[in-house]
C-alpha cells in the first residue's frame, strides 16, 4: 500500500533583481562597498566682471606710402552705344484716317494682309527721333522706314491693333514682313473665342542685317482663318 507524501511547496516566482542579489551574496561572504560618486550638483553664480587693464603704448608711426599711379582715361559716350554705332530714339505714328482692312485666309497674298496708315496724325509723335533720323514710318510707301538706320541695328516695335471677328475660335497671326529676308518676325497672337470688338498690342524685334532691308524697308501684316476686320490704331518703333 503506497504512502501519502508531502511534496514540497512550489517556490514562490521571484524578481531577477532579487537573483542578482543573492547569488552576490553567497559568491561573496564578506561584504565590501565601493564608493559610488553622487549626482552632479548645480553650477554656481558667475563671479563680478573684472576691471580693465590700462591701455598700452602707442607703436611708432609707419613710413608714409608711395603716391599712387594715375587711373586710366575714361572712355566717351560712344562706348554705350550698341556694336552697330547707332544712336537709340523711338517715335510714335498714328493714322489721320481710321483705316479698316478685310482679312481672311482668301484675303492678300495667301492670307497676309498689310496694315496701312493712310496719313499722319497731329497726334504722332518724333522728338525724339535716332539723331539723323527723318521718321521711321514713311508714308509715301506704307513701310517702316530704315533708310538712315546703320546696320546692325536693332528695331523694336509695338503694334497697337483693333480687330472685330464674325466668328468664334478666330486665329490671329501678325508679322513684319521684308522681301530681303527670311528671318523677319512672325507671331502668334492668339485664338479669339467669341464674337467681339478686340483691342491687341503685339511686341516685335527684328535686326537690320542686310542692305536690302534698310533700302526696302518693312510691312505690317495681319493675317486670320476667319473673315474679320481690322485697323492699325498706332505704332511704337524704337531703335537701338
Amino acid at each position: 500500500m503506497a504512502k501519502s507524501m508531502d511534496f514540497p511547496s512550489a517556490a514562490k516566482k521571484r524578481k531577477y533583481s532579487d537573483n542578482l542579489e543573492e547569488s552576490s551574496y553567497t559568491s561573496n561572504p564578506e561584504i565590501s562597498y565601493v564608493a559610488v560618486p553622487g549626482p552632479q550638483g548645480e553650477r554656481g553664480i558667475q563671479g563680478p566682471k573684472g576691471e580693465r587693464g590700462p591701455s598700452g603704448d602707442q607703436g611708432p608711426k609707419g613710413d608714409k606710402g608711395d603716391s599712387g599711379k594715375d587711373g586710366k582715361d575714361g572712355k566717351d559716350g560712344v562706348s554705350i552705344l550698341s556694336p552697330s554705332m547707332q544712336n537709340i530714339g523711338w517715335g510714335l505714328y498714328l493714322p489721320s484716317d481710321k483705316k479698316i482692312v478685310r482679312t481672311g485666309a482668301d484675303e492678300g497674298d495667301d492670307g497676309w494682309v498689310s496694315f496701312t496708315l493712310p496719313g499722319k496724325s497731329e497726334n504722332s509723335f518724333e522728338d525724339y527721333l535716332p539723331r539723323g533720323s527723318v521718321g521711321l514710318w514713311n508714308y509715301n510707301t506704307q513701310k517702316i522706314n530704315l533708310r538712315t538706320l546703320n546696320i546692325g541695328s536693332i528695331i523694336t516695335i509695338r503694334y497697337n491693333i483693333e480687330i472685330s471677328t464674325f466668328m468664334t475660335n478666330t486665329e490671329i497671326w501678325l508679322r513684319t514682313f521684308t522681301e530681303e529676308s527670311d528671318h523677319y518676325p512672325t507671331s502668334y497672337v492668339g485664338s479669339l473665342k467669341y464674337i467681339y470688338d478686340y483691342d491687341i498690342s503685339i511686341d516685335q524685334t527684328f535686326f537690320l542685317e542686310s542692305r536690302g532691308i534698310q533700302t526696302n524697308g518693312c510691312r505690317p501684316q495681319i493675317r486670320t482663318d476667319n473673315a474679320c476686320s481690322a485697323s492699325l490704331r498706332s505704332m511704337f518703333i524704337s531703335v537701338s
